[in-house]
């Protein structure tokens, strides 16, 4: 399952298919942060990527359990 915070930890929205299975949790990570015009976190299995609003993704580290 996939996550999507803001940078500040907030979650905007949880249990998103896998980015391993479908490109839902991509393509909603994408349309939130132009939504928002900030860059937005998502969390995918252990993984996490920072996607900013023109739609780049890049590789993060993931946040540990106090975010």
């Amino acid at each position: 399952m996939a996550e999507i915070y803001t940078q500040d930890g907030e979650e905007i929205t949880v249990g998103l298919q896998s980015s391993t299975v479908c490109d839902e949790a991509i393509l909603a990570a994408r349309g939130i942060a132009a939504d928002r015009d900030e860059t937005v976190r998502l969390e995918d299995d252990g993984d996490a990527w920072d996607v900013s609003p023109g739609g780049s993704i890049e590789e993060a580290e993931p946040w540990d359990e106090a975010n």
